[in-house]
């Protein structure tokens, strides 16, 4: 019989050894196979126990009989060992009942907990069932279900329920407050015998946090005026329903995110269609306006061009009237206009400017018009006065030309041709840059050509020793940089 017994014993904790970690293992990694295999060898161990129960009572029928009869011989012998030895066993018995009776409630709430939260993604109906729970569980009347403000960091109150409502909902909490701390170490927090701040009474606060694989999600809160009464929970089995609540809180919010941005796209796909309608309308009109465009533009083209041409002819005119006064201007124009477009190319300005540089030079003495041809004639030396006439031409060109707007940049390459490097030209004295880039080559071009032209008064110089005086007035007269250009511009054609 003690054989019997003690194999009984080394089989019931062969199923407890089994049965615990599959349990631990169940609810730890959300596995419903452990479970129900843990749940069934709980069911074993308290069948076996009951069994055993009933056959020591059976025993203990049978002892007592025997105690009776013994207890008649020798009543004064063994009384108090016989009348005590049966209690212990049925008080040991009766509180195994009740620890496996409760861990069966725990795993049959944590698979229902389980089936409803992986049926629903609605938030307020995990929020509401939970509390109902912890309810069961605790005794608590009152509940907060806080979260993480991903902005600021800090946890607030997102859902209050219970009996006792105060309108905690949107509240950020101090660093003093048991959520608070809950939140920061990540740990449950319980406070027994505790001022209730709302309340003003004592009473058990409780805060467990809600994580999934350690990040946090936020905390669940919970309360009673009772005090102590939260030294008889579970915790291991409170922060199991926690995780789950964690999970199904986090799909639920999850859904809500996907659900709204799929309605955001349905909206937005509607409102795109409605615009591509409208868009296909517009571009169709559009397209009709485009070639109604391209046909005016073609028109005003033709009209540009054909005021340009008026603009260019009444100019040509007026420089032909020139040449009639001055025979020194005949030529020296194009030469201007030639020798300007090679600098400016080799400057590598763009086509509308050397465009612009061609405008001017063909024009930049259309102002001698209005000087007399007997001063722009004279074979002698000009006198002061004379020489004041000259001086004005470069105003004069602008004045007559200032209305022409496709002149661009040349026009005050015109009215600037004439200004020196170091500020002693006419008519405006400028210095340096304030001469404008067309100007300063303009400038170099219109010398160049008068000093290797012959005029009624001397001789032109030969092309050497014109490059030489521009060296020389290298930053007097004309711009320097300018100046090597064109000197290695002339070099290289007339080594070629």
């Amino acid at each position: 019989m003690n054989r019997c017994k003690y194999y009984t014993h080394i089989s019931k904790y062969i199923v407890a050894f089994i049965a615990i970690p599959l349990f631990v293992y169940g609810y730890t990694k959300e596995a419903i196979v452990p479970l129900y295999i843990s749940f069934i060898l709980g069911v074993i161990f308290l069948i076996h126990n009951i069994i055993e129960t009933i056959l020591l009572s059976k025993l203990n029928k049978k002892r007592k009989n025997k105690v009776k009869k013994v207890i008649k011989k020798h009543e004064n012998m063994f009384s108090k060992e016989i009348r005590f030895s049966y209690p212990i066993n049925e008080r040991n018995a009766l509180k195994t009942f009740k620890l496996l009776t409760e861990k069966q409630n725990e795993l049959e709430v944590l698979r229902v907990t389980s089936e409803k939260f992986n049926s629903t993604v609605d938030m307020d109906n995990i929020v509401e069932y939970l509390f109902e729970v912890f309810k069961k569980f605790t005794g608590c009347d009152r509940s907060l279900i806080c979260f993480k403000d991903v902005d600021a960091q800090d946890i607030y109150c997102k859902y209050e329920l219970g009996e006792k409502l105060f309108g905690e909902v949107g509240k950020y909490f101090d660093t003093d407050s048991v959520i608070t701390k809950c939140f920061n170490i990540n740990e449950v927090v319980i406070n027994y015998n505790i001022l209730l701040n709302q309340r003003g009474i004592m009473g058990d606060k409780l805060a467990i946090p809600l994580s999934i694989s350690n990040e946090q999600l936020g905390v669940i809160f919970v309360e009673t005026p009772i005090k102590n009464s939260f030294k008889k929970v579970n915790l291991p089995f409170l922060k199991s329903l926690a995780n789950y609540a964690a999970v199904a809180m986090d799909k639920s919010q999850l859904f809500n995110d996907v659900y709204t941005q799929k309605q955001e796209i349905e909206a937005l796909y509607e409102e795109t269609a409605a615009v591509n309608d409208d868009l296909n309308y517009n571009i169709d009109n559009l397209n009709k306006t485009k070639e109604e465009l391209r046909i005016k533009n073609d028109e005003l083209l033709k009209y540009s061009e054909s005021l340009n041409t008026g603009y260019i002819q009444t100019v040509m005119s007026l420089v032909h009237a020139i040449e009639a006064k001055d025979a020194y201007t005949s030529g020296h124009c194009q030469r201007v206009m030639e020798i300007s477009c090679e600098i400016a190319a080799t400057m590598n300005l763009d086509e509308e400017t050397i465009q612009d540089l061609r405008y001017a030079a063909i024009l930049h003495d259309i102002g001698k018009i209005g000087v007399s041809a007997t001063i722009l004639n004279k074979t002698d030396t000009l006198t002061d006065q004379e020489f004041e006439e000259i001086k004005k031409h470069p105003q004069i060109s602008y004045n007559i030309l200032k209305n022409v707007e496709f002149l661009g940049e040349g026009l005050r390459a015109i009215l600037e041709h004439h200004e020196m490097y170091n500020g002693r030209g006419y008519p405006n004295q400028l210095k340096g840059v304030e001469i404008s880039l067309l100007g300063r080559i303009l400038c170099i071009a219109d010398a160049f050509d008068a000093m290797t032209s012959d005029r009624t008064y001397r001789k032109g110089m030969t092309m050497e020793f014109a490059i030489e005086e521009i060296e020389r007035c290298k930053g007097v007269q004309f711009d320097p940089q300018i100046s090597d250009i064109f000197i290695n511009m002339i070099r290289e054609l007339v080594n070629d």
